[in-house]
């Protein structure tokens, strides 16, 4: 679990830095909300989650249909990483027109506010979501950063050994 946490961690900094902090601020917030409160058993399990996104969801299906999330933030990201030992795996982003190979490794981020994805497999999977409840970003305060922007790749960098 540590590494999947790690990858997930490391997908969302590197996509959308704004999100990442702004979530890394409201887990700082809940834990001076529950020392505020004095709630302990909150105050400890905040303690042991080791991501900034405050949600997860381990899906088990052969294939999952085209679907979005009409409530959850439009500015979030979900991370949806394949487990497990399997190939054939197809992810559709059906209103960006693209399809990827979803085999077991793949991890793929995405608005699940505004993609609408699905996944099919030929074999049982395993995905394993992270995701943000914005109602706790809304709870503490946390605004909401703006939509990610992708920026042209500087040519003229090098890199030296």
């Amino acid at each position: 679990m540590q590494c999947s946490v790690l990858l997930a961690l490391v997908a969302l900094r590197v996509m959308h830095p704004e999100l990442y902090w702004a979530s890394v601020t409201t887990q700082m917030k809940l834990i001076q909300w529950a020392i505020k409160n004095n709630l302990s058993d909150i105050y400890t399990h905040l303690q042991l989650w080791a991501s900034v996104f405050n949600c997860t969801a381990v899906i088990c299906n052969r294939q999952c249909p085209l679907h979005q999330d009409p409530r959850s933030a439009p500015k979030g990201f979900n991370v949806m990483t394949s487990v497990g030992h399997y190939c054939n795996g197809l992810i559709t982003l059906s209103n960006l027109s693209i399809q990827l190979q979803y085999n077991s490794g793949a991890m793929v981020g995405c608005s699940e506010h505004i993609v609408r994805r699905g996944v099919t497999f030929t074999s049982d999977q395993i995905v394993w979501a992270w995701f943000m409840c914005n109602g706790l970003h809304n709870f503490v305060g946390t605004p909401w950063p703006q939509y990610v922007k992708y920026m042209d790749v500087d040519w003229n960098v090098s890199v030296s050994a």
